[in-house]
């Protein structure tokens, strides 16, 4: 009598030993997906996902992105995967007017949200941005155009960011426009500045332990389409002075 009034206990520990124990496993497997970190120099490839106006935008509003590919760890593992959601926030909209000599939109983001809702906090500047990818239904249009000395990029006191420029390439050569289908980047980590947009120009700096990236232009206004295509690179995270005893 007494065994049969421990086996209905026995039984009820046993399965959640067996639910924690698989919930566990399921927890580890999904993690794996997103494990490693952001290294400083890492290109992060995305789309603008809502166009920016600088004459239209207030300090503060949120701008979104999308990654157009994969972040992978130097060992392959997936840390952002493809359609990951880039969050950031506009710090300066300024349209030209008498006292104004350019027309300017800072742009910080903050973090990335992954699909299971998790966040990796984000330390990166805008290297590169494109116009939205277009394709050619001339079939002689001819090889595709490099991008690697193209643009016009401000200097930055950041100093300089991601792999040197005779770094060997990988995939497409700089600013090739992905044949339809492709999944290939349209960016290289050598582009640089301001490719296919005329009049802007790009400069990124760290300010206030943040990074802000500037698109400026001398007429009325700096817009952004929806699809601008973008290249970051992730920056080293600031260094905490050391505190006087």
């Amino acid at each position: 009598m007494r065994f049969h009034r421990i086996a209905p206990f026995l039984t009820l520990a046993y399965c959640c030993f067996h639910l924690a124990a698989h919930a566990q496993q399921g927890a580890a497997g999904s993690s794996g997906e997103s494990q490693g970190s952001l290294a400083p120099g890492m290109p992060i490839y995305a789309d603008l996902k809502s166009g920016l106006d600088s004459k239209k935008a207030k300090n503060g509003d949120a701008v979104n992105a999308q990654t157009s590919e994969a972040v992978k760890s130097s060992d392959g593992r997936t840390i952002l995967p493809k359609g990951t959601k880039l969050i950031g926030h506009v710090a300066q909209a300024t349209a030209k007017s008498k006292g104004d000599g350019q027309s300017a939109l800072g742009i910080i983001f903050d973090k990335a949200i992954l699909k299971d809702g998790g966040e990796v906090p984000l330390s990166a500047g805008i290297q590169a941005l494109a116009s939205p990818a277009t394709f050619s239904s001339v079939p002689d249009a001819g090889p595709p155009q490099s991008t690697a000395n193209m643009g016009t990029t401000q200097t930055s006191p950041m100093g300089r960011s991601g792999p040197p420029a005779n770094a060997p390439q990988t995939g497409v050569p700089d600013g090739r426009v992905a044949a339809p289908g492709s999944d290939q980047p349209a960016l290289s980590p050598n582009s640089r500045g301001v490719i296919g947009m005329h009049g802007l120009t790009l400069a990124a700096a760290r300010v206030d332990n943040a990074i802000v990236s500037t698109v400026s232009s001398d007429g009325k206004n700096v817009h952004l389409d929806s699809g601008t295509r973008m290249l970051l690179v992730t920056q080293p995270a600031p260094e905490v002075p050391a505190q006087s005893q």
